[in-house]
């Protein structure tokens, strides 16, 4: 939950902490806000709650997954330490290795410099000025705004505003999406900070990071033989199932999506609506007939 304190009670809570614990706690002016400058500082008296652990363990299994280091790296030495001195949270005989977090194959790699500049600016909501590949192969050097750091479909991505595009300025300023995997280079602005659109964040939430044409409703019979994963990915969304097809509605569901799950069934499936989808898997499947012809 969100925690709502008065600067009064967040002020004592900090007092405490430097005078009661010793902790070494600064208000660091660039970053404007309160930091240890000993980040490998604990006190024996500040214990964690067994739950607390549990999920600190838990959310350590996602990082090593997806963090690249040396974010990883930082991760895994912080809980090393509270490991150190608490109890996991777990149930007896339980094995975290077993906990498995499984990435896509074949990710596009990331560089750990470029990863830990970006995550910065982020955090300090600084501006940064980078060098972006697209997947068109052009370069362009890029003044840019990063308000979301997201992991999405396998890839890290920022969602925030294009100020500047080479030579070219925007006004008013362009909402875009930047894959970390094609960011060559990367640089913060210590002076120039940005403060967080909430509406950015409001329509990630709503629709998603990318603002792709959706289908308001698709509605598919996947016929045998097929996959039993189909059956248990769409549990939710199965509406008729008979002795050779299971009947599907799909709402919202970005078109791209939709493709994908279409040619997926290998010629296994029916579209019942809505028609123009039908009409463009048609012309999809008479190019690529085209394209296999000798």
């Amino acid at each position: 939950g969100v925690f709502k304190l008065s600067s009064k009670t967040f002020s004592r809570d900090i007092a405490d902490l430097r005078d009661e614990y010793g902790a070494p706690v600064k208000y660091d002016a660039s970053r404007k806000g309160f930091y240890l400058t000993n980040t490998e500082w604990y006190n024996e008296d500040l214990m964690v709650e067994p739950f607390e652990m549990k999920s600190v363990l838990l959310g350590e299994r996602v990082a090593d997954s997806i963090f690249p280091d040396p974010l990883r790296r930082e991760v895994n030495k912080a809980v090393g330490a509270l490991l150190m001195k608490n109890e996991t949270g777990m149930a007896e005989g339980a094995e975290l290795e077993n906990f498995q977090v499984l990435c896509p194959p074949n990710l596009p790699p990331v560089s750990p410099d470029i990863f830990l500049t970006a995550y910065n600016a982020w955090e300090q909501r600084r501006f940064l000025e980078l060098v972006y590949r697209s997947s068109r192969n052009r370069v362009a050097k890029k003044l840019f705004e990063p308000h979301i750091f997201a992991w999405n479909g396998g890839c890290w991505y920022l969602k925030g505003k294009l100020l500047r595009d080479d030579d070219k300025y925007y006004d008013p300023v362009k909402i875009q999406v930047l894959a970390l995997h094609r960011i060559e280079k990367a640089e913060i602005i210590p002076d120039k900070q940005f403060y967080p659109d909430p509406a950015i964040l409001k329509q990630v939430k709503e629709s998603g990071l990318f603002d792709f044409e959706k289908i308001p409703e698709v509605v598919l019979e996947i016929l045998h033989p097929f996959d039993q994963s189909y059956a248990a990915g769409f549990a939710d969304k199965i509406t008729a199932r008979g002795e050779d097809f299971i009947r599907v509605s799909l709402k919202n569901i970005p078109k791209y999506e939709a493709l994908q799950l279409i040619f997926s069934c290998q010629g296994n499936v029916r579209i019942l609506a809505p028609a123009d989808l039908k009409d463009q898997v048609r012309r999809i499947a008479e190019k690529l007939l085209g394209n296999l012809q000798d």
